[in-house]
């Protein structure tokens, strides 16, 4: 039995006003306006980084505004009133956050290829942040300010956030801000390069948070293969990254917690080429099927259609299994997780043999996402995930897409394949 992470495929988009808790997204109040001009791509406003650093001292701060500053001073305010560690301010958090705001139109919420983009240009090797996002004018920056604290609240209280950083950005009278708070559960022992010359190699040290247990390396080369390091017995891991062949390495850090295997750190190394300085595709999320049945046949498709490109045979879909699967996507929705270990329905394996199957082989694949395809592209753009889609010996396949609450007009999807022998 084996199982992928568990991965939010995309940003958690927090707009204002807060209720209920975290990752609980209601409406948000704006001031009707213009929206900003934008070029058709993403064209980072701020340098990339040469490195992943394990902080961000190296980093000029993005320009100073008064707005960033009272909304800072707020969550550092609400960490107090919980008694909890102010998550300390980190400019290439910020730098993406900026971007992100200039980038974004009215409503929409930004897909995962920018946010992982500027993530990693900026020079972070964590998963996707949370993300605040509001827009309107000066007049509104008072309740910009409440809107932050409630969603500040809702975070911190739900669990550790290692660092935050936020975005402003002004046209006319128009106003533009995303906040971002993200995870930190691994913190680098020693600088990772972006770019390796040819034939070379970089040592892979890292520090995992104790609540996170038997932490493990996972790489796909450039030919599309998932290479595994054994697991950690200690809080640290450390491997030998070496170029066997130009082009992007992705490299996943795992780890063990509560709900099951989690994603701590996911990046791209380039050898022998440069990173891309820009990103050819729009920042915005693209609109996916509103039908769960529908989604859940388009994931089909496209999980067999990433198996005939790396020349594997396509699997069944079973209904069966699809039930499970979507049974598991309605417990994640209904009570606002992410995970393979549920406390109502055990794991996977467990789920399965209540069906009355007894298969050899359960692989799970679990996540967030705004869209089929956005779906199959994380799971595609995770190491372990990618190992579970591609598994030589899996035979057959179901899928369960639940949507959630609806998140400024769009509703989240939770996405569940599970895939047997």
């Amino acid at each position: 039995m084996r199982f992928a992470a568990a991965l939010a495929l995309a940003a958690l988009c927090l707009p204002a006003p807060a209720a209920e808790a975290a990752r609980k997204r209601p409406r948000r109040h704006r001031a009707a306006t213009a929206p900003l001009a934008r070029p058709a791509g993403l064209v980072p406003s701020g340098p990339a980084a040469m490195f992943y650093a394990p902080s961000a001292a190296s980093v000029r701060p993005a320009p100073p505004d008064l707005l960033r500053d009272r909304i800072v001073a707020e969550v550092r305010a609400v960490a107090h009133q919980l008694g909890a560690a102010a998550p300390p301010e980190d400019s290439r958090l910020e730098w993406a956050a900026t971007d992100l705001a200039r980038n974004l139109r009215g409503d929409q919420l930004p897909s995962r290829e920018a946010v992982d983009f500027l993530v990693a240009h900026y020079g972070m090797i964590e998963p996707s942040p949370h993300l605040f996002m509001t827009r309107g004018n000066e007049a509104a920056a008072d309740q910009m300010v409440q809107h932050a604290h409630d969603q500040a609240a809702a975070l911190l209280g739900a669990g550790p956030v290692g660092r935050m950083g936020v975005g402003v950005v002004r046209q006319g009278d128009e106003v533009s801000v995303v906040a971002g708070f993200q995870e930190t559960p691994v913190q680098l022992l020693s600088p990772i390069p972006r770019r390796l010359p040819h034939g070379k190699g970089a040592r892979i040290s890292a520090r995992v948070a104790r609540r996170y247990r038997r932490a493990q390396v996972v790489v796909t080369t450039p030919d599309g293969q998932v290479h595994e390091a054994p697991p950690a017995l200690a809080e640290r891991v450390g491997v030998d990254l070496r170029c066997g062949a130009d082009g992007r390495y992705q490299v996943e850090i795992m780890g063990n917690g509560a709900a099951g295997p989690a994603v701590l750190a996911n990046f791209p190394v380039f050898c022998g080429v440069s990173p891309p300085g820009t990103l050819a595709a729009v920042a915005a999320l693209p609109q996916g099927p509103a039908d769960p049945g529908a989604a859940e046949r388009q994931l089909i498709e496209l999980v067999n259609r990433d198996r005939a490109r790396a020349g594997l045979p396509a699997l069944a879909a079973d209904p069966g299994l699809s039930a499970i699967a979507r049974a598991h996507s309605q417990d994640m929705a209904d009570h606002d997780f992410v995970g393979h270990v549920s406390p109502r329905t055990g794991t996977a394996m467990d789920r399965v043999r209540r069906a009355g199957l007894r298969p050899e082989l359960v692989l799970e694949n679990v996540g967030r996402a705004y869209g089929a395809a956005e779906a199959e592209s994380g799971f595609l753009a995770s190491p372990g995930h990618r190992g579970n889609l591609l598994d030589r010996h899996a035979r057959r396949l179901g899928v369960g897409v639940v949507f959630g609450r609806e998140v400024t007009g769009t509703r989240p999807m939770f996405v569940t394949q599970l895939m047997t022998n």
